[in-house]
């Protein structure tokens, strides 16, 4: 009899336990896509009134320009708003068959959406301490680019479809992710798309004294409707008909966010990584870098548009 009542209590917990991962498993409604950014040139502006882009392993896409497949580099190695903060300034755009750029006081710059690729433009640059194949967009964009930032030794690159990306498990880390092998990028520093919310935003707006743009952030995606910070809970995201998403990480946050999009300049309380930093760190990244949204990597490419519902299933 006593073993027959084990038998029966181990059924039952073994019977609750698995309804149990089957609920968590659900994929649970949390909001819907209220922005889409797509930047063209890595640390520069996004693309204005975007409302539909198509989810691509390597990042979003739409008419043809993909996220951050243009750098500047120096000396062979990739720039950023770290250093560069006046990149900000550039705004991209679509006109025909090109990529425009404008910038104060000169003129725009055309690159071709489809450069041709031989030999001579090919060159291997540095992104992370990792080579890459690139293709470099000449002098007259290299001077053009220069100017802008008024620095020199400045160069144009493209990432064009046909040229290998980098992988994600090679870009080192002092934690533990969930990256895959298989999982590539181009310029963008770990994964191809970066998630946020806005009520999480709105939180840490609430908390500063002047707040500040999304934008400082530069998220791929923003989700509005979700509660504030529950995308660390986030495991698969689902968003529209057939795109989904995976975690790979939490996105911590350095001095880039300081950068004002709109003046190319860092602000002088350091905010708002300041405040993040009082309510926003946790293990294993330790008390310099707050997290502040996801890092995923693609598991279905798929079209999205603003107002897509998001599923996600959670941790």
């Amino acid at each position: 009899m006593d073993v027959l009542i084990a038998l029966g209590i181990g059924t039952t917990f073994k019977v609750t336990a698995l309804s149990w991962i089957a609920y968590k498993r659900q994929k649970v409604y949390v909001g819907k896509v209220s922005r889409i950014n797509v930047f063209p040139l890595k640390s520069a502006r996004e693309l204005q009134n975007i409302t539909n882009v198509t989810l691509t392993k390597h990042g979003l896409m739409t008419k043809g320009l993909s996220d951050r497949h243009w750098v500047v580099t120096r000396n062979g190695q990739r720039q950023n708003i770290g250093f560069l903060p006046t990149l900000t300034l550039i705004r991209t755009s679509v006109e025909g068959t090109n990529l425009r750029l404008d910038a104060p006081n000169v003129e725009p710059l055309m690159l071709p959406i489809h450069p041709d690729i031989n030999q001579e433009n090919l060159v291997t640059i540095l992104v992370k301490e990792q080579k890459q194949s690139t293709l470099d967009c000449g002098d007259k964009a290299a001077a053009w680019i220069s100017k802008v930032v008024g620095k020199e030794n400045l160069r144009l690159h493209h990432s064009a479809p046909s040229l290998e990306k980098r992988l994600s498990h090679q870009v080192l880390k002092d934690w533990p992710t969930q990256i895959r092998k298989h999982d590539e990028v181009a310029f963008q520093d770990f994964v191809p798309c970066m998630i946020m919310c806005q009520s999480s935003m709105d939180v840490l707006n609430q908390r500063l004294d002047k707040p500040v743009s999304s934008l400082q952030f530069r998220p791929n995606i923003m989700i509005e409707g979700s509660e504030p910070f529950d995308e660390v809970n986030w495991e698969t995201i689902y968003i529209g008909d057939k795109a989904s998403t995976k975690f790979v990480d939490n996105c911590t946050r350095c001095a880039i966010v300081t950068v004002n999009p709109e003046t190319g300049t860092r602000s002088k309380d350091n905010q708002p990584l300041e405040e993040l930093k009082k309510f926003r760190c946790m293990e294993p990244y330790g008390p310099f870098k707050p997290v502040m949204g996801l890092h995923t990597a693609v598991e279905t490419e798929g079209d999205i548009k603003i107002g897509d519902p998001v599923y996600v299933v959670k941790k």
